[in-house]
């Protein structure tokens, strides 16, 4: 009797989708490297609109270049890598209009990502009637339970620089371009596997920069550097499945047997998804923030074309308390630090007794 039950609530639980190992395919269909190649392909698009607003903007102050751009570049988003805003807008009277495009492609990004993915299987047999020798069916309760659990933690972490993302991502290859046939909306069902509003965490970092003054953290990690920004963004999402089935077996009235039993299966699902995302500007940056600051506020610029720029670090991998990754510039090692103290503020450690 019971292996025919189990094989009953089996059946059902394999049908949705049971797994040893849990991924982020087993729900969505899409694995870990398309969650990352979504959310890199989103930070181009947001940085892409930044650029393609402020060519707007100078076009209905009646730049005409400015205006053409704005249009070329919404009908064919990937002209866009050709984009040079020294080439197209020089002279000192374009200054400010130079220094703003240069902050954005001197802003790094570091992406943490922590992906936990938990699925509960459970089988409750309940009710069996019984048949003998006398004629009323006897109905019992059995207790047992068959309940298990898996859990997966996924962990990585990732840096980029606008520049790389704006010219360099969708490069053509062999395979085609690294952000085709990817998702371009959101997913409130499962966030991970759509857009996140990485726009909203750009364009509030350029103007909390540019108009706010984000103050610069004077402590040891950051020293003199621009001011860096970090947003945590946490998903969840749970999904279960439950069946209760019954077997039913021929009586024969010569022997004392089972006539029917019930249980019931469960499946759920939950998926609790965090990446935090780290912005800051590179040091080399530093002389068109402050002239554009200056500029907004008080009129003539702070630094000329051709200041002198600070001296960037050399490329070396970035080893902090919660994470290590590579980084390929002073803005990208910023970015991530940024990562490092909000992931460090989660990690307990609890002393020995």
């Amino acid at each position: 009797m019971y292996p025919r039950l189990f094989a009953a609530i089996a059946s059902t639980l394999l049908a949705s989708g049971c797994a040893i190992h849990p991924v982020p395919e087993d729900v969505t269909g899409l694995r870990t490297e398309d969650i990352v190649k979504q959310i890199r392909c989103e930070t181009r698009d947001a940085a892409r609109t930044m650029i393609r607003d402020k060519l707007e903007d100078l076009g209905r102050r009646n730049d005409e270049m400015a205006a053409a751009l704005a249009v070329k570049y919404k009908n064919d988003p990937e002209l866009m890598v050709a984009f040079d805003a020294k080439k197209l807008f020089p002279g000192a009277e374009n200054l400010q209009i130079r220094n703003y495009f240069e902050i954005i492609y001197a802003t790094a990004i570091a992406y943490a990502f922590e992906l936990q993915m938990t699925e509960t299987n459970n089988l409750n047999p309940s009710t069996s009637k019984f048949l003998g020798p006398w004629s009323p069916s006897l109905n019992l309760d059995i207790g047992g339970s068959g309940d298990r659990q898996r859990t997966n933690v996924r962990t990585f972490t990732i840096t980029d620089e606008l520049k790389f993302l704006l010219t360099d991502l969708n490069t053509e290859n062999r395979s085609g371009r690294y952000c085709d046939n990817r998702i371009v909306g959101p997913n409130y069902i499962y966030p991970m596997a759509g857009k996140i509003g990485v726009y909203n965490t750009l364009h509030t970092f350029l103007q909390l920069s540019l108009i706010e003054h984000l103050a610069p953290d004077r402590s040891k990690a950051f020293g003199k550097d621009p001011s860096p920004l970090a947003d945590k963004l946490q998903f969840t999402t749970e999904v279960s499945l439950s069946a209760t089935p019954t077997v039913t077996f021929a009586p024969v009235r010569s022997q004392f047997q089972i006539t029917s039993t019930t249980a019931t299966g469960k499946l759920s699902r939950k998926d609790m998804h965090q990446v935090i995302l780290g912005l800051a500007v590179d040091s080399s940056a530093i002389p068109a923030l402050t002239s554009m600051r200056d500029f907004i506020f008080s009129g003539p610029p702070a630094v000329q074309p051709g200041a002198a720029r600070l001296r960037r670090r050399d490329t070396q991998p970035s080893e902090l308390r919660s994470v290590i990754a590579p980084v390929t510039s002073r803005a990208a090692e910023i970015a991530l630090r940024m990562v490092d103290q909000i992931r460090s503020r989660e990690i307990q450690l609890i002393p020995p007794p």
